[in-house]
């Protein structure tokens, strides 16, 4: 039997190699065997149980952003590189979400814009 890698799987599944880790770590997707050398065996029907998983909508109950609450530009940049990521997973782009975001925070549309370069 041939085993798939974690990114294989990830791939396979339509969703990025953090997001199916992210799931083992929470539970969501039970932790497959490892081999001697720790490495992760997914075999195919475990592939179709995550697949399954995914269908019934099992993984994407609640998501919960991890990020100290704080405004120094390295927790920021965390947080904004884990709201993207989840935008991707999500399939909402960055455009829709902000316009959103200024319908429910109205001080968000009134801040000033930073340009790229300055």
């Amino acid at each position: 039997m041939k085993y798939l890698t974690t990114r294989e799987v990830a791939n396979e599944l339509g969703v990025s190699k953090q997001t199916l880790l992210n799931w083992l770590y929470a539970g969501k997707v039970p932790e497959p065997p490892r081999n001697r050398k720790g490495y992760r065996l997914w075999s195919p029907s475990r592939v179709l149980h995550v697949r399954k998983l995914i269908a019934d909508g099992r993984v994407h109950k609640r998501t919960v952003v991890h990020s100290e609450a704080s405004d120094r530009p390295e927790a920021v940049a965390e947080l904004a590189r884990e709201v993207n990521q989840f935008l991707k997973d999500a399939g909402v782009t960055p455009e829709s979400f902000l316009k959103e975001l200024g319908r429910l925070n109205p001080a968000f549309t009134r801040s000033p814009r930073r340009t790229r370069g300055g």
